[in-house]
């Protein structure tokens, strides 16, 4: 038998290590996430465009914003330029290793590239009113508009392409440009060669970058996000006395997952080390011996790595709520610890390591397999941190359970002296399950209108206060008015999504008209569908014969102005272009999300909507093939919904057949007792999430499985002990509740909610679990 055991614990852990190993040469790779979209669910109504949906978010997750803030312009701008060439040399070239692009300055040559490309496709760049001039018989209007410009006050725009463009087409490109905010959405103004605004007496300058793969990394040595705010940090001290103070304002996605990331693994740090110095030092004290604290210690490390590793093996990658997730395996595995060295301590029954491992078995096995059934539960949710929070716990715990039985037994016995133990006096307890059934039937019955499944996902990040106003003021200066909802529209070739994305515009040219919205960007402002570029060629030929007057009102001569039309006939822009001007191109980029499996993809982005226009939002996309509409925290909040649900359906499951397998072990009147104890725990942690005024939602139901799966322990633990083992037993069961207490209960304080809640419902659940099974002791 003691063969069999160490042969399964040697077998189950060389093929996890040997498997990770080879994965290891194959894909050398993992990815650490840490947001919050990085797990959630796809919106039902996304999964036809989820790796769409998904390139977009990796797009946009790397895109950073900095404002340079000073009580003058040309501080803010100093400060600014020694930032930017902190990463970039003279030419404009980044530092790889942390961005792909930063840009600070819109210089001349920047706005004559715009300008020359504006000029090199005048033809078929027309915007919908001049097109509709050209069309309608105003040709002549359009040139006598020209004229009056070239020969007004004011000019729009330099005047160094008049002899090829006579008729202004460029600018006329340039200012519908303008004006319909393609090239101005944000509340930024040119100014000495970069993009400024003024705001209650202080200046703002704007840099922009995307920050490469290597540099997306949340905690290693090229952690753009780190390496900002260091050097913004340096910036900041070396701008002292007065009048000379200069600060950043930092917007984007990286800086939200860095500071959900950093707080996160500081808090389960220092919470999971508190936690596990205060068991070892408990240990000490009742054990009176290193030896049984230091196993257990090593134990739980070493389970810990193997549910860590499966993950890495599976997944190629973690979560960081996955370690949150992941402390529940500090309590089990000291569970089974315990047990083990409360006999090989207390016990005089037992002579050796397998007599205590016999006298355990049955209770430390029948509470693994309850525990198991219940994590292997989570692996069925379509939800990547469930699966990843699965393997890590089943293979973490099955490691666990595997030493306790294969390798504590080798231990050497102790001598039975000096050992603290509690009676058994658990039967004044048993009024406290009734009065706790009361209590939570009269604070459901009184909040019964609370009593539902209710997802939202912006409860599950509380952002710092610096955060916080960071982005109200990044909001107010840039004044981009973005929603986060949007568009994602999806067509057979490149041409029919320009098409699609044209149709769309005149929509929300529509709704703007009707005050439903104020701007909107699409790619299709940029670069028209061909149809749409062979439509304003043919318009621009009604030009031709106005030509010849033109050319004499300005004092031309022998100009030939239909040969330079001829030359451009059948050359069609593409969103795939790369001669783009840099600005062009750096907004394309945003908006055309390019060719997967297939099909072609890009997005639009309505601007300053009002809330109560998403329904008439959603409608039209929904009686338009290819086009759909994004609202992420709406609709993953109402996915999570649906996953709420399942898990509960799942709890049920598992419940079900964990009874099934208990019913071989154990009478039907103690089986009815064991079975009423997981629904007194599930009616008493719902009546404190509604009483804490915490939705029911995901987190709290995927806790009140572990709770489940950990409860289970102490009531099978319990109704094990009997005769001379139930003082034993009883002091077992509660040091098991303290050491898991210790670790949940810290996770409560925590300030992260997903940790929070997590932690506090597992605390509240297994209170009452443990209270419950005390009263089943005999």
């Amino acid at each position: 038998m003691k063969k069999n055991f160490l042969f399964a614990w040697i077998s189950f852990h060389a093929l996890i290590f040997l498997s990770f190993l080879i994965s290891l040469v194959l894909s050398p790779k993992f990815n650490f996430a840490t947001s919050l979209f990085d797990i959630l669910p796809p919106s039902s109504g996304l999964r036809e465009v989820q790796e769409a949906d998904t390139k977009l978010a990796a797009k946009t997750g790397r895109t950073v914003t900095i404002l340079v803030r000073g009580h003058s312009f040309d501080l803010a701008k100093d400060a600014a330029e020694k930032f930017y060439f902190s990463y970039a040399d003279d030419k404009g070239q980044v530092q790889a290793d942390y961005f792909d692009s930063l840009s600070l300055f819109v210089d001349s040559s920047s706005i004559a590239q715009i300008t020359a490309w504006l000029h090199e496709n005048r033809f078929v760049l027309l915007d919908d009113e001049t097109r509709a001039l050209l069309e309608n018989g105003g040709a002549e209007e359009l040139a006598d508009e020209a004229l009056a410009s070239v020969y007004g006050a004011f000019n729009f725009s330099d005047l160094s392409y008049l002899e090829e463009d006579p008729f202004l087409l460029s600018e006329r490109t340039l200012r519908h440009f303008l004006e319909g905010g393609a090239l101005s959405a944000s509340g930024m103004a040119l100014r000495d060669d970069v993009l400024a605004a003024e705001k209650d007496g202080l200046f703002y300058v704007l840099i922009r970058g995307r920050i490469s793969e290597k540099g997306a990394s949340l905690t290693g040595k090229k952690s753009a996000v780190k390496s900002i705010y260091e050097r913004a940090d340096f910036l900041q001290k070396n701008y002292s006395g007065e009048g000379k103070k200069v600060d950043f304002v930092f917007s984007g996605v990286p800086f939200h997952s860095y500071e959900n990331a950093s707080s996160a693994q500081k808090q389960i740090s220092l919470i999971s080390t508190v936690a596990l110095i205060l068991i070892f030092f408990l240990f000490l004290l009742i054990f009176r011996s290193l030896l049984p604290a230091f196993v257990s210690a090593l134990a739980v490390a070493f389970s810990c790595g193997v549910g860590l590793i499966s993950v890495l093996l599976f997944f190629r990658g973690i979560h960081i709520l996955t370690f949150v997730f992941g402390t529940t395996l500090i309590g089990t595995c000291l569970d089974y610890s315990i047990h083990f060295f409360v006999n090989w301590k207390g016990n005089p029954a037992c002579d050796s390591g397998e007599a205590v491992r016999k006298d355990i078995f049955r209770g430390v096995t029948l509470g693994f397999a309850s525990t198991e059934i219940c994590f292997l539960a989570l692996f069925f949710a379509p939800f990547p941190l469930l699966k990843q929070v699965s393997a890590f716990l089943f293979t973490g715990l099955a490691s666990s359970w595997l030493s306790v039985v294969a390798l504590y037994p080798m231990l050497k016995m102790p001598e039975k002296k000096n050992f603290l133990t509690l009676a058994a006096r658990t039967k004044k307890l048993r009024l406290l399950p009734l009065l706790l059934v009361i209590f939570s039937l009269a604070v459901i019955f009184f909040n019964r209108q609370s009593l539902k499944i209710e997802n939202n996902i912006q409860e599950l990040y509380s952002m710092s206060p610096e955060m916080l106003e960071n982005e109200i003021t990044s909001a107010k200066i840039l004044n981009t008015g973005t929603s986060g909802w949007y568009f994602i529209l999806k067509a057979d070739s490149q041409e029919e999504l320009l098409q699609k994305n044209e149709e769309l515009c005149a929509f929300l040219d529509q709704q703007i008209k009707s005050s439903k919205l104020k701007n909107y960007l699409s790619v299709a402002q940029f670069i028209p569908s061909q149809k749409r570029q062979k439509e304003n060629y043919e318009a621009a030929e009604n030009l031709l014969p106005l030509a010849g007057a033109q050319y004499e009102a300005l004092g031309f001569d022998g100009i030939n102005y239909e040969e330079n039309y001829r030359a451009r006939e059948n050359q069609f822009l593409l969103p795939s272009d790369s001669n783009l001007p840099l600005v062009i191109q750096d907004a394309v980029s945003n908006l055309w999300i390019g060719q997967l499996d297939g099909k072609f993809y890009s997005c639009a982005m309505p601007l300053h909507v009002k809330p109560e226009e998403e329904g008439f939002f959603r409608e039209y996309s929904a009686s338009h093939d290819g086009i759909f509409f994004v609202n992420k925290v709406r609709d993953i909040s109402a996915q999570l919904d649906i996953l709420s649900k399942s898990m509960l359906k799942m709890l049920g499951l598992a419940f079900v057949l964990v009874i099934v397998i208990l019913a071989f072990f154990y009478k039907p009147k103690l089986l009815l007792k064991i079975a009423a104890l997981p629904l007194l725990v599930t009616m008493v942690t719902t009546a404190l999430l509604i009483f804490a005024k915490i939705h029911i939602s995901f987190f709290p139901i995927t806790a009140l499985v572990l709770v489940f799966g950990l409860g289970l322990d102490y009531i099978i633990y319990a109704v094990e002990g009997s005769g001379q083992k139930s003082s034993l037993n009883t002091f077992a069961i509660l040091l098991s509740f303290v050491t898991t207490a210790l670790s949940f209960g810290a996770l409560a304080l925590s300030n992260f909610p997903p940790v929070h809640t997590l932690g506090l419902t597992v605390f509240v659940g297994l209170t009452t679990a443990v209270l419950g099974a005390f009263c089943l002791e005999d």
